[in-house]
């Protein structure tokens, strides 16, 4: 049983251990706060879970019946909350405290346009690019509005949208700002692919109909390197139709993410993904494939001869405007950034990825990539099985019904509630981010209730 009192709300800080090395440089470095939530359920009982808002660790903590009692000191110590084991220590949450645990001070949202901070964007207002209030105010309002929430209550932590190159929305909740980077995930993964195209441009070398195999082959003698893997094109990684045994739905998968990246065996990751055994001909099959993403930064690095932490700022970083990010490096070899996502970026820098879908590939009258790339990237090549949308190169497709409507969805998407959405027909984006990691069933919500409000907000 929980003792009656330890009712109430609890916090403990700390600042995660580094898993992983970033640059420019590393974004873990504030405290991450855990409010241990201890309440009353309907029949009387007291239930213990934990919020925390930049990691979702009550999700692997769970709900609890039973907590240890309180040491002498009144703090309550806890253990085995993922991803970090190092013990935690609770004390009761004061009101300074709670700046984290509840999305706003005031429960009551009111809009105002976005603060300009020199990064290239023109700030505006809804009304100035003919969207509507009320409509933004019901995806919002209850987000602020949460003053008791569950183990399962959303966690968005952002949401920015643009309208017609204008920012019209910047919004920030449970501590974050906008000069806040967040972990980006799997969305990242679009970046590669836009990253590619601009490799393909610049170098003239390779095509989407290139052979991965031939383009690296410093890597050779490969394993299992049959006529299959021979055959796999620069495409079948974008599509994640490779035919390598790589699937990240599946925890027995030679290849699936977390075995590739908790294995030593082999520390780069790329000799790792080549030598993967084949399952399927390349082109035939899609399955979710973190790794072949990832392999796309072997041939970008390979063909243009420069580390994609530096070509990535040079083409991209640089020329956008970015101000503070991160970049998440591989094991092996040095100065490889891993690909397949988990990068930092500030919301409203990622944002400007949608903005050069909608705008031929242009950012603030600058040719970023090529229109003929981005045109080709949004066109439906596969349907990654259990993701339930298409896939271009790196974007998911979406077709969204609103209001007897059907409107199509653009979106690079990340564990977690990592949403960055352009819907060409509105010539509108947006970008949320949210912390509802390992929560599928909660996040993947979010896509067609943000998508409705805006849809409705631009639609009179």
């Amino acid at each position: 049983m929980i003792p009656a009192a330890t009712a109430g709300i609890w916090i403990a800080e700390r600042v995660p251990a580094p898993k992983a090395t970033w640059i420019p440089r590393t974004p873990l470095d504030e405290p991450a706060h855990y409010y241990l939530v201890v309440s009353r359920d309907d029949g009387g009982a007291l239930r213990a879970f934990i919020r925390n808002p930049e990691f979702n660790a009550g999700s692997s903590f769970g709900t609890r019946e039973t907590l240890p009692a309180p040491d002498r000191d009144g703090s309550i110590t806890l253990g085995g909350i993922e991803p970090d084991p190092r013990p935690l220590t609770f004390h009761r949450a004061t009101d300074a405290d709670l700046r984290w645990f509840y999305p706003r001070a005031a429960a009551a949202w009111t809009y105002h346009a976005p603060s300009p901070l020199n990064d290239g964007w023109k700030s505006g207002t809804l009304a100035s690019v003919g969207m509507t209030e009320q409509p933004i105010h019901e995806f919002i309002d209850p987000i602020v509005a949460l003053r008791n929430p569950s183990l399962r209550s959303p966690y968005v932590h952002s949401i920015s949208i643009e309208r017609h190159g204008t920012l019209v929305l910047d919004e920030y909740f449970y501590g974050f700002t906008a000069e806040t980077p967040h972990d980006v995930r799997s969305a990242g993964k679009s970046v590669t692919t836009l990253l590619t195209g601009r490799a393909i441009e610049d170098t003239r070398r390779f095509t989407p109909a290139s052979r991965v195999v031939a383009l690296l082959p410093q890597y050779a003698p490969i394993a299992h390197n049959d006529a299959r893997k021979a055959a796999m094109t620069v495409a079948d990684l974008m599509t994640m139709s490779s035919g390598l045994a790589c699937d990240d739905n599946d925890d027995k998968s030679p290849g699936n993410e977390d075995t590739m990246q908790s294995q030593s065996g082999k520390p780069d990751w790329y000799r790792y993904t080549l030598d993967l055994p084949m399952v399927s001909q390349p082109g035939t099959r899609s399955v979710y494939c973190s790794a072949g993403i990832n392999l796309l930064g072997a041939v970008v690095a390979s063909e243009t001869g420069v580390p994609l932490t530096t070509y990535f700022a040079e083409r991209f970083a640089v020329p956008m405007q970015f101000e503070t990010y991160a970049m998440w490096l591989m094991p092996q070899p040095p100065l490889f950034a891993y690909m397949g996502g988990g990068d930092y970026f500030r919301p409203r820098d990622f944002l400007k990825f949608g903005a050069l879908l909608l705008s031929e590939g242009r950012w603030n009258g600058r040719q970023i990539v090529d229109p003929s790339w981005i045109a080709a990237s949004i066109v439906p090549r596969s349907a990654p099985e259990g993701e339930g949308d298409r896939y271009g190169y790196g974007w998911h497709l979406n077709r969204i019904r609103v209001d007897g409507r059907s409107y199509d969805a653009i979106n690079a998407g990340g564990n977690g509630g990592q949403l960055m959405i352009v819907v060409p027909q509105l010539d509108t984006a947006i970008m949320v981010t949210a912390g509802n990691y390992n929560q599928y069933p909660v996040w993947r919500t979010f896509l067609p209730q943000v998508v409705t409000a805006v849809v409705r907000s631009c639609v009179r």
